[in-house]
């Protein structure tokens, strides 16, 4: 494969033997020689430089909405979150895409119940094809484990990362919905996840030290960015009630809006319900396992609001808003470990 550098010194190549061999005909008219104004001898270089450029540059047709779950603090239910609402998303008609990148405790696979036996290091490494390490889980949702790859992903040269991310558009072309379960925290490989999806969800509990911790991971998003354009959306879990669920957003919302000048938007809450540690314990989503639960409408209404489709109080609708010109999440996420 050309690299870049290879690329830019071919164009200047081109362009100089152009230039030396167009004449001027007998009307006086200029004209290069070869039918289609390229040399015959670099027209092939031309080709060639072209495939490249269109292989590695252009966006795929279809581009996947891709969603960041985060959270400043662990054990605020951000894996479990991911894992119910891609089945209702699913169930609501969209291929989804779960991406773990939570290194340290990647279980989205213990919840569904299912155990995969390759990950992203194995597609990397060049062992196997991303077909091979994707997963089907419960509601025919796709499951991409991360595991030990998502390291790698900054170790990795041009051409294996070019590779890797022309696979990884391939399965992008296919879905509608991409949900990255990224690592509790502020760290290097959460910050390139973040940046790369197209909008973020960040998730707390009513506990000060959550609360804390997920207003300073929004800080720290906003200062990385020279112009920050990502809209941020706030679960509230295991509240007890909608006056809680109101009082920590209209908290962690003002104080964005004074200290950062961004809008968090009320992506909605989560009761604390019994049914949710019971299917934990059984290796269950709580969405299939207790389809009627307080826990499960919550979540249901957030992956309408996610779609759009309630659209009662617009509280959430600019979520569901792609940026105009944005690539795919996998183009920008190579560039982002670059």
């Amino acid at each position: 494969m050309i690299n870049r550098d290879q690329i830019t010194n071919l164009r200047k190549l081109f362009v100089e033997n152009q230039n030396a061999e167009t004449t001027k005909d007998h009307e006086g008219r200029t004209s290069a020689a070869g039918e289609s104004g390229v040399p015959g001898q670099l027209r092939h270089l031309h080709e060639k430089i072209a495939s490249e450029t269109f292989s590695t540059q252009a966006p795929s047709e279809k581009i996947a909405r891709s969603i960041a779950v985060t959270s400043g603090k662990g054990g605020v239910g951000k894996t479990n979150f991911v894992a119910n609402l891609s089945i209702v998303l699913s169930k609501l008609g969209k291929k989804v895409l779960i991406i773990d990148a939570d290194l340290g405790m990647a279980n989205v696979d213990v919840i569904y119940g299912i155990r995969p036996r390759f990950n992203l290091f194995h597609v990397i490494t060049g062992q196997k094809k991303i077909s091979e390490i994707t997963v089907t889980g419960p509601g025919g949702v796709l499951l991409v484990p991360g595991g030990s790859g998502i390291v790698e992903l900054a170790n990795i040269n041009e051409g294996e990362r070019r590779h890797f991310i022309s696979a990884m558009r391939e399965l992008e072309s296919r879905i509608d919905i991409i949900l990255v379960d990224t690592s509790a925290g502020i760290n290097k490989n959460v910050m390139c996840f973040l940046k790369a999806c197209s909008e973020i969800m960040v998730i707390t509990v009513p506990e000060p030290p959550a609360m804390a911790d997920a207003y300073g991971l929004i800080k720290a998003m906003v200062h990385s960015e020279k112009n920050p354009s990502h809209r941020f959306g706030l679960v509230v879990n295991r509240v007890v009630n909608v006056q809680e669920a109101t009082d920590v957003y209209d908290r962690l919302s003002m104080v964005s809006r004074r200290f950062l000048n961004i809008p968090l938007e009320n992506a909605g809450y989560i009761f604390d319900d019994r049914a949710v540690p019971t299917a934990v314990r059984a290796q269950k989503p709580f969405v299939t396992e207790q389809p009627f639960s307080r826990a499960t409408q919550c979540v249901e209404t957030i992956g309408q609001r996610l779609l759009d489709i309630q659209g009662q109080d617009g509280s959430f609708t600019a979520m569901s808003k792609i940026r105009s010109g944005i690539s795919s999440f996998f183009s920008r996420l190579g560039e982002l470990f670059d």
